[in-house]
Formats: structure tokens, sequence, C-alpha cells
């Protein structure tokens, strides 16, 4: 292939990106490019204090909605689990959905409450859903870890810690399986 065709296909997959970046709406975009940096930064972290400050990170932008209204739904879900009225932080993760179907943190909320009622089956469907919509959720694979060590499955509970390890090399949830190192 002649450097003048490689130069002009690359030229137009530019002008595409660049037209799908400006109709991507601003906050959306920097929300992305801000999670896609500091998962970066977590993959290549030296050690666990840098991992876990980075981790903080990404938890504050997976419990922002972009949208003030759900953001303070989602707050009021979590006082509710603090003090364990379960029911009640579902009721409200379930209006969250209804309203805000791909935001991906009232789902993985969600399941972590099906955990803690033992519903691990309404819990497993709600991590499918928070992976498909944020595929680096090592939250989600640590909580999917979990279930499935309670459901006597150890070997598919170190395969979703072990997928969650390629994502956060530090997690503290790989403490379920010793002998599992940073990769």
């Amino acid at each position: 292939m002649s450097l003048i065709i490689l130069k002009a296909r690359l030229t137009k997959s530019i002008k595409i990106l660049l037209l799908m970046c400006c109709f991507m709406s601003v906050t959306s975009f920097a929300d992305s490019t801000k999670l896609d940096t500091l998962f970066v930064a977590l993959k290549l972290s030296e050690n666990e204090t840098e991992a876990m400050r980075i981790e903080q990170e990404i938890w504050l932008q997976w419990m922002e909605s972009g949208d003030p209204e759900i953001d303070a739904m989602l707050q009021l879900a979590m006082k509710k689990r603090r003090f364990y009225d379960f029911d009640g932080a579902i009721n409200l993760l379930d209006k969250i959905i209804l309203q805000k179907p791909d935001f991906s943190e009232a789902w993985n909320q969600r399941a972590t409450l099906y955990f803690f009622q033992k519903k691990y089956q309404k819990s497993l469907n709600d991590i499918a859903k928070t992976l498909a919509l944020e595929p680096r959720h090592f939250g989600s694979l640590a909580g999917r870890a979990a279930i499935r060590w309670r459901q006597l499955k150890p070997e598919l509970a170190r395969k979703d810690i072990i997928e969650a390890m390629k994502i956060h090399p530090f997690l503290k949830a790989k403490r379920m399986f010793p002998g599992l190192q940073k990769s």
C-alpha cells in the first residue's frame, strides 16, 4: 500500500473521529476521557496506596450521573443503605433506573443491596447490566466473584477476580484467593 493511500485513510479516520467528538456532549466526552485516563493510571499504579487513591477517584466519577436530581436520589439511596433500609434504597434505585437506565452505578448499587439481602440471582442480573454499561466495573466483577463463591462455584469466582485484577491490580477482593499477585 502506498504512503499516499495510507495517509488519506488515516486523515479520513481522524476526520470521522473529530466529527464523532463534535456530536458528543462536552460533559459526556470529558467524563469518559477522565475515566479512561483514571483506568490507565490504575492499571499502571505501582503500589496499593496509589491504586486506592485512583480507585476512589473512579468511584467518584461512577457516582455522577450528569443529572443533579438523579445524583441526589443516589446519595439518599446510599444513606438509606448505611442505615440498613435496604428496601427504601432499592425503591429509590428502581426510580433512578427507570429515569436513567444507562446509569451503570444505579444498577451496581442495586446489585449490592440484593447481595446483602441474599437475592443472588437478582444481584447477578443487575451486575450483568452494570458490566454491559461499564465493562471495567471492577466492583461488579468482585461482587459477582463473591456471589459465585457463596454459590460454591470457586473457579467462576476466581475467574471474575482475575478479570477484575486486569483492571485493578491491587483490588482488595483478591484476598479471597491467596496466591493471586499483581499482574
